[in-house]
């Protein structure tokens, strides 16, 4: 059953309920070639659907299967709850370097997965990534395309828009696992500066332009574009295949190191003397020139006047000098305490798509003995459970997430709708079997305050010298009410970080406290117990 129309007015897709699994997907229609015969066609499809469900990968839309709707062929397929990479930069125009690295690492893993399957996507376009709120993206429209083989229902209509995409090659040769990285690389450019490399004009005019003109670069349109991350893309719009990246697990190398320059935070030096200059790529001289504001000198010989200042040789060596120190200090990278700062300014922001910026910034600097480590690893799990709980609150975790992302989802759910017996035992599980200190952390962690909140329960402090300080109070608690609190709250303490290796000795130190609690406790009732019986022997 179709519920409503979902993505770009051009692609056909809708969002339906397949009623016998009660799961809602997508569906995508598609045309087939009058001159292709329907039920061959059909059959093809299905032996189709059978190769495709057997592709799996997180980065990969599942493939539920094919069928005929008012003789319209679709493919269902899973249904991804999030935006296209088109529909964000139509609303932001271009991305952050370090986001555009990290998507592209996701897609070239996706590419490395097909190409090891012999296949290749072929048509990979914006439209066709999709991003969920984790920043994880999601490939979607794949078919069984092979190298250099043409499809049984392929025609020799062409979109001006997907061709945008192409590689050279594949208007006259057929599509290769090069052409793929070529898409990749125009994909690339676009995220970065908000532009395509070859504007879209007819087909014909375009596929010559890609074979001809110099391939663009990325320097000349943006000034904060590492020079690693811009020859890599340089190199995948090389319209020569053999010029390309050989594999995409060479780019996803390539990817991988530029994130570990770029957390070890080497010097903008460096990259001027490799011979990288933002002003002089893809310039002449005479360029190079007019942005520095010096006159080229004329041949003719003129009479001799006075030289205005702005002129003079001096004054253009410190203006050389000043717009050069300009370059390194905007090139100079950001040091872990900057990145550090800058995150938690964006985890203050109510925008979903910096918190997800946020953990891409700390991710680099929780590996290794950085000075930071603690810190970003704790500003890394803020950032995820705020995503959680947006997420949760808004009915967006589902088929994405790990089962306890999900059940958290169900459980706050239950918390709206005011179904606080449910929700409990949703929490209650959560609490008790997700490792406290381990990847999901933060569903933990807000499940154990929202367990707490629904049994009206205090909910303990995370900080070591907070909970110290609770057991030092405990310690020199002295009236039997105030005992039997502190019995409750060393309790508390004792259960709760059991196990967990942050917090071993305050346990040990809560425990031998509790024990002493106990005995005081005992003492105090045996007394009890003392002086009634001399009560009693006295009335007798």
């Amino acid at each position: 059953m179709i519920v409503s129309k979902l993505g770009s007015r051009r692609q056909k897709v809708y969002r339906a309920v397949q009623t016998e699994q009660g799961r809602e997907v997508a569906l995508k229609f598609i045309k087939l070639p009058p001159a292709v015969e329907w039920e061959q066609a059909l059959a093809k499809i299905d032996r189709e659907v059978v190769e495709l469900q057997n592709l799996v990968h997180p980065g990969l839309v599942k493939v539920y299967g094919a069928g005929v709707d008012q003789e319209r062929v679709f493919f269902a397929s899973e249904l991804i709850e999030g935006e296209s990479l088109a529909t964000v930069l139509s609303r932001r125009g271009k991305l952050t370097p370090d986001l555009v690295v990290e998507y592209g690492r996701q897609i070239a893993d996706v590419l490395r997965y097909l190409h090891s399957k012999d296949l290749i996507h072929s048509k990979l376009t914006p439209d066709k990534i999709l991003l969920t709120d984790e920043h994880r993206i999601k490939i979607a429209d794949l078919r069984l395309n092979r190298p250099k083989k043409r499809r049984w229902d392929k025609t020799r209509r062409r979109e001006l828009d997907t061709a945008a995409y192409m590689a050279p090659e594949q208007f006259r040769d057929g599509a290769t696992q090069k052409s793929d990285f070529y898409t990749l690389g125009v994909i690339l450019f676009e995220m970065l500066t908000g532009k395509l490399p070859y504007p879209p004009d007819t087909i014909g005019r375009m596929t010559k332009m890609k074979m001809k003109a110099d391939v663009p670069s990325v320097a000349s349109y943006i000034m904060n574009c590492p020079i690693w991350l811009d020859k890599i893309v340089s190199q995948m719009l090389s319209p020569d295949p053999k010029n390309r990246p050989h594999s995409a697990s060479g780019i996803i190398l390539a990817f991988d190191e530029i994130k570990n320059i770029d957390a070890t935070k080497k010097s903008a030096i460096s990259q001027i003397s490799g011979g990288f200059n933002p002003l002089t790529i893809g310039t002449d001289k005479a360029e190079a020139r007019r942005l520095l504001g010096i006159k080229k000198k004329k041949q003719k010989r003129v009479q001799k006047t006075h030289t205005p200042v702005i002129q003079t040789i001096a004054f253009q060596v410190v203006a050389f000098l000043a717009v050069a120190c300009l370059i390194i200090y905007c090139l100079i990278p950001e040091s872990p305490r900057e990145i550090v700062s800058r995150a938690t300014a964006m985890l203050q922001s109510d925008d979903s798509v910096q918190w997800g910026e946020a953990e891409i910034l700390l991710k680099p600097l929780m590996a290794g003995d950085s000075e930071v480590k603690q810190d970003s690893e704790t500003l890394f799990y803020v950032a995820r459970r705020k995503s959680l709980v947006r997420n949760a609150e808004r009915g967006l975790v589902t088929r994405l997430q790990t089962e306890n992302v999900v059940d958290f989802g169900r459980a706050v759910q239950y918390q709206l709708d005011e179904s606080d017996e449910a929700a409990k035992r949703i929490f209650t599980k959560l609490a008790a079997s997700i490792d406290p200190d381990g990847r999901e952390r933060h569903v933990y962690q807000e499940s154990v305050v929202r367990l707490g909140e629904l049994t009206n329960k205090k909910v303990l402090p995370t900080d070591i010298a907070e909970l110290s300080e609770m057991i030092a109070v405990a310690k020199e608690v002295t009236s039997p009410a105030e005992m039997a609190t502190a019995h409750d709250l060393l309790s508390e303490i004792v259960f709760t970080y059991s196990g967990r290796r942050d917090y071993k000795q305050l346990v040990a130190i809560a425990a031998e406290q509790l024990q002493l609690v106990k005995g005081r406790i005992k003492g105090e009732v045996d007394v009890v117990k003392k002086i009634g019986s001399e009560v009693d022997d006295s009335r007798e």
